[in-house]
């Protein structure tokens, strides 16, 4: 994720709105925006949905073991209708995208 807020941090240097989307963990272990950016950068926490097999504190790969990285795979698929409708409120022209 670090090379992406930093991708991030560039785009919105030059002036441009920025919205970083990720889960609240993931969101919370980024390093402290400047508030120089704050007019331009928007970190937006969307929270996973649960699913059997995920344990509650997993947000991301690193925090799960290889067999149970499905589980959060189908929690991120849950989050289609809640990025959809941000997404339409936000009009972005760009959309950066990475899983992995």
């Amino acid at each position: 994720m670090m090379p992406w807020l930093e991708l991030a941090k560039l785009i919105s240097q030059k002036g441009h709105s920025v919205s970083f989307i990720s889960s609240p963990r993931n969101i919370d272990r980024l390093t402290q925006i400047p508030t120089s950016l704050s007019p331009f950068l928007r970190i937006v926490k969307l929270p996973l949905s649960p699913v059997d097999g995920l344990p509650p504190s997993a947000e991301a790969t690193t925090d799960l073991p290889p067999n149970q990285v499905q589980y959060l795979k189908k929690s991120l698929d849950l989050l289609q209708q809640p990025v959809t409708q941000l997404l339409g409120s936000l009009r972005p022209d760009w959309i950066f995208y990475d899983f992995a």
